[in-house]
């Protein structure tokens, strides 16, 4: 008894000596971090997050002598600009994104009305999606200080700022605000804000769909300290509200709108020839050549992705106790299995998943690089081989050419890559697997 007051002692001092100004953060005390270790560590990473932009852009122009890719952000300007003439999005004209992608758009829409300038709705636009994923990286941070120690946390927001396939897609899409709003939900709720973290994940479904997926995963591990009943209710409330609110109004006059709400399977799309849905079509097809469609295939790889997602939630559910980074992983695997088995792919999905993956890689070295692989095959995808090996829905160059070889070879080296870091994430050392056959054991058990 004695020898196990001496080792509280200790670690008391331990932590004394480490914490002399404790770090306290959405009510949750951090006694072994020190308040000015953390504001070092953010100031750190916020100067690390902006100079990747720049030296992605430097890169990407000077040495690769490849393009900034403008489409989507002009795309975003003339869907504001009719609203100067009155007229409203989905009612009077076609808006093919949710409703709260607008408050970036119309953000960056007034200093361009303002100064009769498009590029500087450009210029607008890419701030606030800078400043989005600040927000990301700070949410890596502090998620990861509830899951490892202070520098571990550190590290893992500095792998998602020096991501520098992300950072290209964050200054030229919008996908860093959903990624943002997603990040800002998990956050609230592995803080045991859950009620903010219902809120964010909603939001996020009115902005690009997808945060929307971690929303029942949150709800299952609040449960672990409440009831399951007491969440969904919770939780369906606010989606219910901020259904009334924002998608009532535009589905009364034009039912049409709904289908923006819809993650699309397609139905009027090609596969797309970066997915891997095509890249298993391509082998099955083309190089063993069987008499097989990319629709067949691609109705197999969306049966897939519903029995994957259902074995996450179910798996989400058996779970008895909160883990946070368990949590992570489970809202991990959905996203990726919903960029993975769909027919149509924007290489801009990527920053979807990455904070997620930089907080679940900063622990082990060798994920790390993993990572980074990732991140360049990411980066020659797009941009330094669209347009010259492949465009969305086919490949530049002849079937069974040399260059048609080396896009199928690409894709297929990229998604192995992405799997061996997803199974180094989930593989039994790290727990995930382990904690599965836990779960199914336990069940048995129980059942007995």
């Amino acid at each position: 008894m004695g020898k196990k007051n001496n080792i509280d002692a200790e670690q008391l001092s331990r932590k004394g000596k480490r914490g002399k100004n404790p770090f306290s953060f959405l009510g949750t005390q951090f006694e072994a971090v020190d308040k000015n270790t953390v504001k070092h560590h953010v100031t750190m990473l916020i100067i690390a997050t902006i100079i990747m932009k720049f030296v992605v852009v430097f890169f990407t122009t000077e040495v690769f002598g490849s393009f900034i890719d403008y489409f989507d952000i002009g795309v975003y300007l003339n869907s504001a600009t009719p609203l100067l003439q009155g007229q409203v999005p989905y009612i009077n004209y076609q808006f093919e994104y949710p409703i709260l992608l607008f408050i970036p758009i119309l953000l960056a829409f007034i200093p361009a009305v303002l100064t009769q300038n498009a590029m500087v709705f450009a210029l607008s636009f890419q701030s606030l999606m800078i400043v989005c994923d600040i927000l990301i990286v700070l949410s890596v941070y502090f998620i990861g200080l509830k899951i490892y120690s202070e520098k571990t946390a550190f590290y893992g927001g500095l792998i998602y700022a020096t991501a520098f396939s992300t950072a290209y897609f964050v200054i030229t899409k919008s996908d860093a605000f959903p990624t943002c709003i997603l990040m800002v939900a998990l956050l609230f709720t592995i803080y045991g804000m859950n009620t903010k973290g219902y809120i964010s994940a909603t939001m996020g479904f009115f902005t690009k769909i997808f945060p929307v997926v971690a929303l029942p995963f949150m709800v299952l591990y609040n449960a672990k300290s409440t009831a399951l009943k007491t969440e969904l209710i919770s939780a369906g409330k606010l989606f219910l509200l901020f259904c009334i609110l924002l998608l009532l109004p535009f589905a009364l006059i034009n039912p049409k709108v709904i289908s923006t709400y819809l993650f699309a399977t397609g139905g009027s799309l090609g596969v797309y020839v970066n997915t891997a849905t095509f890249t298993i079509y391509s082998y099955l097809h083309y190089v063993f050549h069987l008499g097989i469609t990319p629709a067949s295939v691609s109705t197999v790889m969306y049966v897939l992705m519903g029995i994957t997602l259902i074995l996450l939630l179910y798996f989400a559910y058996a779970e008895s106790e909160k883990n946070p980074k368990n949590l992570i992983k489970l809202v991990l695997c959905a996203i990726f299995s919903l960029v993975f088995f769909t027919k149509f792919h924007s290489p801009q999905y990527l920053v979807w998943f990455t904070p997620l993956l930089a907080l679940l890689v900063a622990d082990d070295i060798v994920k790390i690089v993993l990572f980074y692989i990732t991140q360049i095959f990411a980066y020659i995808e797009f941009p330094l081989m669209f347009g010259k090996y492949y465009v969305n829905l086919n490949y530049t160059n002849p079937v069974g050419t040399p260059d048609w070889y080396i896009t199928l070879g690409f894709f297929t080296l990229e998604y192995i890559a992405f799997l061996i870091l997803l199974y180094f994430i989930i593989r039994p050392k790290e727990g995930m697997i382990h904690w599965m056959k836990f779960v199914f054991q336990t069940l048995t058990i129980k059942k007995e």
